[in-house]
């Protein structure tokens, strides 16, 4: 059986100032493209970069299972951060 699946759209509006309406728009003609396609290019490649940035970084609340401890001559024990 193959199940008809359907992508979810979320619709969002939003407005911009008259300059930066005029400016997508000259970005849209230079591109060839649609408003709505060039800001759908825009928002993509922003929430790549944001992925991108965002799984390279360690979530602070990992509960240091992991983390390496470091014993000086005194006896006394640190965390190492890196």
């Amino acid at each position: 059986m193959c199940a008809n699946r359907s992508n979810k759209v979320k619709k969002i509006s939003f407005t911009l100032p008259e300059r930066e309406g005029e400016m997508l728009k000259s970005y849209a003609a230079e591109l060839g493209i649609s408003r709505q396609t060039a800001v759908k290019r825009m928002v993509r490649e922003a929430l790549k970069q944001y992925k991108a940035s965002s799984m390279s970084s360690e979530p602070r609340n990992q509960l240091g299972l992991f983390d390496t401890l470091q014993i000086d001559i005194f006896n006394n024990a640190s965390k190492i951060s890196e």
